[in-house]
């Protein structure tokens, strides 16, 4: 993608595309996450629509702009943040980069495709700190122990 192309679509995302995303990003189905994390320098709260697909244990988040975004410098400072999925607070830690090779077995087909398409290589892969299944959740209503 061409530098000045590259600038004007994180301009845009940024200022047009988060802010309206923001309004449901984290609801129940809505595919879009929100990410609850805090600057590394001011301390500041922030939230940021993104991506997020479910691998065993945790999270991918794909790079589309590399590693010189905000947020991935204030998540891996602190190392941890909750998203919002589906719904769902979950807290998050343990950033690390990865190839998406090596977890494109494990997302959505489609998902890995569009990745593709826009040229993204690298994710970055987070934990779930309650260790809890990403799976879908159950829609069964609890039930009552035996007397």
């Amino acid at each position: 993608m061409p530098i000045w192309l590259n600038w004007f679509m994180r301009r845009f995302t940024k200022h047009v595309a988060n802010p309206m995303t923001l309004r449901r990003a984290g609801r129940a189905n809505y595919r879009t996450a929100a990410l609850h994390h805090v600057g590394r320098k001011s301390g500041r709260p922030y939230v940021t629509p993104l991506a997020a697909e479910p691998v065993g244990g945790g999270f991918v988040i794909p790079l589309p702009y590399g590693d010189d975004t905000d947020w991935y410098r204030n998540l891996l400072a602190a190392g941890q943040a909750t998203l919002d999925l589906n719904g769902e607070a979950i807290p998050i830690l343990n950033p690390r980069v990865i190839e998406l090779a090596t977890v494109q077995d494990q997302v959505r087909a489609a998902q890995v495709r569009n990745w593709n398409r826009l040229g993204i290589r690298r994710c970055l892969r987070v934990d779930r700190a309650d260790s809890g299944d990403p799976g879908p959740k159950s829609t069964r209503a609890p039930t009552r122990p035996a007397s």
